[in-house]
């Protein structure tokens, strides 16, 4: 699978704080001005979002972009957290190369205070939520633990492997000023040695929130 006639454009980080009085959407309107603003283009020429949010509530992906002001021929809306910046970016990609797109706004934007997260991981999902009720487990690391666990026993994977997911990611933030540990380095002994949350999962394998 190839992504010829693909271009990346204006990797953008807006305003991350602890806590907030603004909403979701007014991070991804911050986001969005500040890409348009590094390439040069007119608002108008962008006919494709994809929006990922946990808190856009109450607020709908269709009302985002009213209150953002597009005109699009596609939308899409992908809460997957995390994942959602290679989710989005492989969906758009195949949008364009489709012809039903020629500008795609990848955008995520959160605004979650200490008690709305601890309602977001004890409802991580109806299924992981109702398994693992009985023995007091909740949010998404024990489900991705299993998931991990699989993943090793299937194709022999080691810890050693993850490693470089997690050494790579802080590496390059070490190159992105806006990154939140940019100023922090991390070694593969660091990663090993850290310490456990869900086996096989450590502290590197984790988002900060969980």
């Amino acid at each position: 699978m190839n992504y010829d006639g693909i271009v990346l454009v204006a990797p953008t980080s807006f305003g991350y704080t602890k806590f907030s009085e603004f909403s979701s959407v007014w991070f991804a309107g911050g986001a969005l001005q500040e890409m348009i603003a590094k390439t040069g283009i007119e608002k108008n020429q962008i006919d494709g979002l994809s929006i990922s949010s946990f808190s856009l509530a109450p607020d709908t992906a269709p009302s985002v972009v009213e209150r953002l002001g597009l005109t699009l021929r596609w939308l899409d809306d992908i809460p997957f957290g995390g994942a959602s910046g290679i989710i989005a970016a492989k969906r758009a990609a195949r949008t364009i190369q489709n012809g039903d797109a020629n500008l795609i706004a990848c955008i995520a934007a959160d605004t979650l205070g200490p008690s709305d997260f601890e309602k977001l991981v004890a409802n991580f999902s109806n299924a992981t939520r109702d398994a693992s009720f009985p023995y007091g487990a909740a949010g998404p690391n024990l489900a991705f633990a299993l998931m991990t666990e699989g993943y090793m026993q299937k194709y022999g994977a080691e810890r050693e492997d993850f490693a470089q997911i997690s050494v790579e990611q802080r590496y390059n933030a070490n190159h992105y000023p806006p990154a939140l540990l940019g100023h922090k380095s991390l070694s593969t002994e660091d990663y090993l040695n850290a310490r456990p949350v869900v086996e096989p999962l450590r502290l590197f394998d984790c988002v900060m929130p969980c």
